[in-house]
């Protein structure tokens, strides 16, 4: 990566990293012959110079009427990496509460590419080994007439996620056996369980699935989703218990 470009991801405007890179290039100098070597007008350098001397990257040393100014060592910059973390640390978790207590967000997605986006929004979403929660209340022709994005399951096995399934005997016929998904079967007294619609809970987020449409909604609310969790393994647990008695 190219040095100035490298220096203004760690903070520094265009304008300060020319002048800092000049200084170390050229040694010790005045506005003027800072102006001469770089380029730079000098209207922008007197702006730029006091930022510089707060984040501790130059010095300035007055010579008679003329003040000279000269680069600190680059191993400062590390200092200026050291600060930036001590801050994040401080910030982070607030903009993490902020988030927490924040309305929740809700997202329309239209047609087939709108289910698609759905699938892809998970695995952007989990993290390597994470679970999903997803009630599958939909015919396999409705499954199939929508299918997953291209490639999905194949990044979804290379994140070997987790999934937690609760759905209707039709739909866990016709599946092959997987050893990251677990299936519940709602009860043939509760049927029929086929609406054509599918709900899936991942990370912070609800989707809701009708593919008799096509059309999804996402609605992104930690508070929400944790609630949605509960309520899922809360059931999926008593289908286990029902499953295990019916053998």
């Amino acid at each position: 990566m190219e040095l100035k470009k490298l220096l203004t991801n760690f903070g520094l405007t265009d304008t300060e990293s020319g002048i800092y890179m000049d200084l170390i290039e050229y040694g010790t100098q005045t506005i003027s012959e800072i102006s001469r070597t770089s380029k730079l007008h000098r209207p922008a350098i007197y702006r730029a110079l006091p930022h510089l001397k707060e984040k501790g990257l130059i010095s300035e040393r007055r010579v008679g009427k003329l003040i000279h100014y000269a680069a600190e060592p680059p191993e400062r910059l590390r200092d200026r990496i050291h600060s930036l973390h001590e801050e994040l640390d401080t910030v982070i978790p607030k903009l993490i509460q902020l988030q927490d207590n924040k309305t929740p967000i809700v997202r329309r997605l239209d047609g087939k590419a709108g289910v698609h986006a759905v699938y892809e929004d998970i695995l952007l979403t989990l993290k390597k080994g994470e679970t999903y929660y997803r009630y599958s209340a939909e015919g396999v022709d409705e499954l199939k007439s929508v299918g997953f994005p291209k490639g999905y399951e194949e990044e979804r096995g290379k994140l070997q996620l987790e999934r937690l399934v609760i759905t209707n005997p039709t739909y866990s016929t016709s599946r092959e056996p997987s050893l990251d998904e677990s299936l519940m079967v709602v009860p043939d007294e509760y049927l029929p369980f086929d609406y054509g619609v599918s709900q899936i809970v991942y990370g912070s987020k609800i989707a809701f699935i009708d593919y008799t449409q096509p059309i999804a909604t996402i609605i992104e609310n930690p508070v929400l989703a944790q609630m949605q969790k509960d309520i899922f393994m809360m059931l999926f647990r008593q289908l286990r218990k029902h499953n295990r008695r019916s053998l």
